[in-house]
């Protein structure tokens, strides 16, 4: 009973990784193989096929042959694991997990013990019992797999957003104000009263009655100001008013900045 309950685990991962294979289209796989028989479109269908056989013959093969099977399957999924360290993996079809790893190879590796383990064991004809501890190892995996692809897309999708946050991120502002301008002296008196590092972040430029702003804020009035990015190049666009503008500085990126 022990043996066929080993032997029926180990075609749980096997049906996993074959459905998603056959079922993700192809264009969208990372797959890592580059050259020879195997290469996309057709290699990812052909090595799921055979993963699902390899599943099926776990089940339904009598005696120590079953073991020997998933022995073989596992031996060479261990060798394949190793040859491809480093390149994206595809072995559950669009689950986004890490590269091929140590942990690949490791997982493998252990299927191939318990495969060993089976064969000492000597399992015997239980069919009915493979299939429902099959059926019981493909849904655990499964949900293993959907909570790590969904962490993974969660992380991306986070790095992503903190990329696009970086790009248009505040970390100074160039202001330019004039002696005569009632609203620059209230924007004034409003940015007194901030933190330190937010004033500081504050270049103010004094416009005398025959200067005007930067091209970009020529039509402007004062006072206006120009986002900058940590560098110092301007980012985002220009705005006027003292509201738009105290928008604008409260926008800068303090902590950063310091």
């Amino acid at each position: 009973m022990l043996a066929d309950l080993l032997v029926a685990v180990l075609a749980g991962p096997l049906v996993a990784s074959g459905v998603a294979k056959l079922a993700a289209p192809t264009e969208k796989l990372s797959w890592p193989i580059r050259r020879g028989p195997l290469v996309a479109p057709h290699g990812p269908r052909l090595i799921g096929a055979a993963e699902l056989i390899g599943a099926v013959l776990l089940i339904v093969v009598p005696g120590r042959l079953a073991a020997l099977c998933g022995l073989v399957a596992y031996l060479a999924l261990t060798i394949v694991a190793h040859a491809l360290r480093g390149q994206r993996c595809a072995c559950f079809g669009l689950a986004r997990l890490a590269s091929v790893g140590h942990t690949h190879v490791l997982g493998n590796a252990a299927g191939a013990l318990l495969a060993a383990v089976a064969l000492l064991l000597g399992p015997g004809s239980q069919t009915a019992s493979r299939v429902v501890f099959a059926a019981a190892a493909t849904a655990l995996i499964t949900c293993v797999l959907l909570v790590l692809d969904h962490g993974a897309r969660t992380l991306d999708a986070a790095k992503e957003e903190q990329i696009v946050e970086s790009m248009h991120a505040v970390y100074g502002v160039r202001l330019y104000t004039s002696e005569s301008c009632p609203s620059c002296r209230a924007l004034k008196k409003l940015v007194a009263g901030m933190e330190p590092a937010r004033r500081d972040a504050v270049a103010e430029t004094v416009l005398g009655p025959h200067d005007a702003p930067p091209a970009s804020m020529a039509e402007m009035g004062v006072p206006c100001a120009q986002g900058l990015d940590a560098a110092g190049r301007p980012v985002g666009e220009p705005v006027s008013g003292i509201g738009s503008v105290k928008g604008l500085i409260n926008s800068i990126v303090v902590t950063a900045h310091a």
